[in-house]
């Protein structure tokens, strides 16, 4: 350095942010206290060939410190203007980090593998489930928006000519046993003398048919009305009927209910 700074004694920069010998320059950027992004290496470049011009005979030994103090302020710059590359050690560290996490994935197949080979060897085929999730609650309102008693009609109609084929022309129709309002007046004085009941208590002894469909169409009637609930405690088990509590009716719209066709 003592050697470069003599040879460069005569040769002063002149720039923007600094103006003085060249080593004091490059002494300044290493300790980081100019930024060498500041300085234009081109127009240090030029002063010197035209600080070489003016000399009479150039000397080797100015242009040598000048080429080793250019050249390490070029490697700075570059290594400044450059992405810095990672390390060794930081490559080192991230093939470890990398290797540590395929063993720990390793030890975690490895152990499901011997959970299931023991399984397999006590003859346990059958692996628990993830229950499905809890209903939500039953609204107390049914969801009757849009149904009228019509389309109800026509839907049983339906289901019974499914089982039940019209009769030929020259036979004779039965009247019926009872009708739906009776059947709903049968219903209801069963729960308000009771208060539960079931389905096959309403039926009685009746095996007809004809007398089923009109004791459901009647419970049916009763539900839209909210005069009962039921409830089924099992899937095909007993259909149980109870009086709906008057202080949980939803509001009627109008107080003359629409009968239902019989």
């Amino acid at each position: 350095m003592i050697q470069e700074s003599q040879a460069l004694a005569s040769f002063s920069v002149r720039l923007p942010v600094y103006e003085g010998p060249l080593d004091v320059l490059l002494r300044l950027i290493e300790e980081r206290e100019l930024e060498i992004t500041a300085i234009s290496l081109a127009a240090v470049a030029d002063q010197f060939i035209a600080h070489m011009l003016t000399m009479p005979q150039p000397e080797p030994q100015t242009l040598a410190a000048f080429v080793s103090v250019a050249a390490r302020l070029l490697l700075i710059k570059s290594r400044a203007l450059l992405p810095l590359l990672p390390s060794a050690d930081e490559e080192d560290t991230a093939d470890t980090e990398a290797l540590v996490e395929q063993l720990r994935a390793y030890q975690a197949y490895k152990h499901a593998a011997r959970f299931l080979h023991m399984r397999e060897e006590a003859r346990l085929r059958a692996f628990p489930v993830q229950p499905p999730p809890m209903p939500r609650p039953v609204s107390k309102t049914l969801p009757l928006e849009g149904v009228t008693l019509e389309t109800l009609q026509r839907l049983m109609q339906r289901v019974v000519l499914r089982w039940m084929p019209p009769p030929p022309a020259d036979t004779m129709i039965a009247p019926l046993p009872f009708t739906v309002q009776e059947s709903m007046e049968r219903i209801t004085e069963a729960v308000r003398a009771r208060l539960r009941v079931t389905f096959n208590e309403v039926l009685g002894q009746s095996c007809n048919r004809i007398e089923v469909v009109i004791t459901l169409l009647a419970l049916l009637e009763l539900l839209k009305r909210f005069v009962v609930r039921c409830h089924q405690p099992e899937p095909f088990g007993e259909i149980i009927i109870e009086l709906f509590p008057e202080e949980e009716r939803p509001p009627m719209e109008s107080a003359n209910e629409m009968e239902f066709v019989e």
